[in-house]
């Protein structure tokens, strides 16, 4: 005969309530013995270890529905096997915090970056950028193969930023106009799945004049914005050499105003 534990005895052991107890019970995961005069359950070391093994399962990702699963199967391989999927699962999302963990450290960089850069002007390689647009100036887009690209790229979030160009073009015609989006630097692309084609523009990387500038809700972005750094251009002998990128790095709304800081890139002539 096993020797017998209350209910409190066997979640003292585990670190657990009894609450906990009584659901994986619940589960059928463990049969306790019931005292037939006083109502009382009673556990055996055999419901000690297949809790322990229950909670074993449990720190590898297993819900408690698989895990009753698992505990129904008299195939080792099959339970093999459960193990083998549930570890590439793990091995996956090893690979989105590691992901994670450097983005936010650029992050956290690039706010420095921008603090240290507001107004002023350095040379600097662009990384490669993908990006997709979501509105004209401040209007976003209504049609719904355009949303349904935004909402798939806003399921990328943290990797992905908003994102403003100014087009070579319209810069050199004094056109202020200038398209809004997302984007997404190159080095995530493939771990994104972003590929460049259709709707979705790529910028590859590229020597240029680094600074940072500041919009605001009561100031909108615009040509005026560049001013700066297109005369910085000006003065060193340097020559706008494509469509000219943002970054927003970091936006607060301190009052009742919304801020926004955008490292910009204006693309240079390599020689």
């Amino acid at each position: 005969m096993y020797q017998k534990y209350s209910i409190g005895k066997m979640a003292s052991l585990l670190g657990i309530s009894s609450e906990a107890i009584r659901y994986y019970e619940s589960r059928d995961i463990i049969r306790p013995i019931r005292d037939p005069e006083s109502g009382y359950r009673y556990y055996s070391t055999w419901d000690f270890h297949m809790l322990l093994r229950a909670r074993h399962y449990q720190k590898y990702g297993f819900s408690l529905e698989e895990v009753s699963e698992l505990f129904r199967s008299r195939e080792l391989p099959a339970i093999s096997g459960r193990l083998q999927d549930q570890e590439k699962t793990i091995e996956r999302e090893i690979v989105y915090q590691m992901n994670l963990l450097k983005r936010i450290r650029q992050s956290q960089q690039m706010i420095l970056d921008a603090h240290n850069s507001l107004g002023k002007y350095k040379i600097a390689q662009r990384p490669g950028i993908y990006r997709i647009n979501t509105q004209k100036n401040y209007t976003l887009f209504k049609d719904k193969a355009q949303l349904d690209l935004i909402a798939d790229w806003v399921e990328k979030e943290p990797f992905v930023y908003s994102c403003a160009v100014f087009y070579e073009k319209n810069i050199r015609e004094g056109d202020s106009r200038f398209e809004f989006g997302i984007g997404l630097n190159e080095e995530y692309a493939e771990f994104l799945q972003v590929q460049p084609g259709g709707p979705v523009q790529y910028y590859p990387p590229c020597p240029c004049v680094h600074t940072c500038v500041q919009s605001r809700s009561s100031r909108y972005l615009s040509l005026e914005n560049l001013q700066g750094g297109l005369e910085y251009l000006r003065r060193n002998g340097l020559t706008l050499a494509g469509d000219v990128v943002t970054q927003v790095v970091c936006m607060t709304k301190p009052e009742d105003e919304y801020f926004n800081w955008h490292i910009v890139w204006f693309p240079i002539s390599a020689d």
